[in-house]
């Protein structure tokens, strides 16, 4: 099993980790939403939105935000101080938060020209439509910036990714891996790949990026589109209602997850996964 999700080991009602530096916000966001559910986690990784986890417990798969209230789905939310299900339009407007506050740390950001134009790319490294994709792109006048989530769609390629995600230069890395199959070599060991895990990055796709392939892309509008040869990119939305831009902080109208990002002296901890 991969070491990706931090050791978490619970005795009566103390709480501890394995590891050799404690990450305040995700201890806290573990006890708070043990409190509420009674539910023993067992292991747990942070996404690219801060303040939002996803935990492996006695019940399975849970992900939850920084304070332990929340617990997030894609069909529907459920909130400690909300009576019932958060379905419909409210549940759209968690997932337009989630977007909107990816943080930039935790993925790759690949600027293209002026990189006015801001879209979401989730892409893996062992999926040939992905490498036909950067190709063309590459090759491509643009100016835009992707907020590149990566994964992988086997497994046993997640040790080349952290590689990549434990660059000096993610970008630079990530491109020469998918033009040049170049791998990094530096060991794979840093603040990412002990704190993310590719179960945790899959069920991110699966709650807030509500991808279905690779590569996809999604837009201020927060509609997934396709990689094709015409559109490269997915088909860019005629227009994007300013008033539901994810690029735009102003229109969020929800303030479930934390903008706090914990990063700590010591890098090593131990894994689950």
């Amino acid at each position: 099993m991969n070491k990706l999700l931090l050791v978490l080991m619970l005795v009566l009602s103390s709480f501890k980790t394995y590891s050799t530096d404690i990450d305040p916000q995700m201890q806290q966001a573990m006890k708070s939403f043990q409190s509420t559910t009674r539910y023993k986690i067992k292991g747990i990784s942070r996404t690219p939105t801060p303040g939002f986890f996803i935990a492996l417990t006695n019940k399975g798969i849970m992900p939850f935000n920084y304070d332990g209230k929340l617990l997030l789905t894609k069909d529907k939310a459920f909130h400690a101080d909300v009576k019932g299900a958060i379905t419909g339009n409210d549940l759209k407007e968690i997932r337009r938060e989630a977007l909107s506050e990816i943080d930039p740390e935790s993925i790759i950001v690949l600027k293209h020209g002026t990189g006015a134009e801001k879209i979401i790319q989730y892409s893996a490294i062992d999926c040939p439509y992905c490498m036909r994709q950067e190709n063309i792109l590459s090759e491509m006048k643009l100016n835009t910036t992707l907020y590149l989530v990566p994964t992988v769609l086997d497994k046993a390629n997640w040790p080349t990714l952290t590689k990549i995600m434990c660059s000096d230069n993610r970008a630079t890395a990530w491109s020469n891996y998918m033009l040049k199959k170049e791998v990094p070599t530096n060991n794979g060991k840093c603040y990412w790949s002990d704190n993310y895990s590719s179960v945790g990055i899959d069920a991110y796709r699966t709650i807030v990026l509500q991808t279905f392939a690779t590569p996809q892309m999604i837009y201020g509008d927060g509609v997934v589109t396709s990689f094709t040869q015409e559109y490269p990119l997915g088909r860019k939305p005629t227009a994007v209602n300013e008033s539901i831009n994810i690029f735009n902080p102003s229109t969020i109208k929800t303030s479930y997850f934390s903008n706090e990002i914990y990063k700590p002296k010591k890098k090593k901890m131990f894994g689950l996964f």
